[in-house]
């Protein structure tokens, strides 16, 4: 009896019995599953733009009460409670 050639259909690779198909499959699969894993671990990309803009629209929103208002004095009064 012949051991089978490596161009055989049938020829299993003699570490593991496993092919090189099952291997790639087995390595494709760890590898989405560490790309998963990744995306509920880490930050996302666009969460941190958005905090980011919020953050630049609360300082810009500060600046704005902060500055001067031109044209001079503004009083603010406590109208009284509307009669219905």
């Amino acid at each position: 009896m012949t051991k089978p050639g490596p161009d055989d259909d049938d020829y299993v690779r003699p570490i593991y019995r496993t092919s090189f198909g099952e291997i790639g499959i087995v390595v494709v699969a760890a590898f989405c599953t560490l790309a998963f894993a990744l995306m509920m671990v880490l930050p996302s990309p666009i969460a941190k733009y958005e905090r980011a803009q919020k953050r630049q629209a609360q300082e810009a929103r500060q600046k704005a009460l902060a500055a001067p208002i031109p044209g001079g004095e503004v009083n603010v009064g406590i109208a009284s409670p509307a009669k219905h």
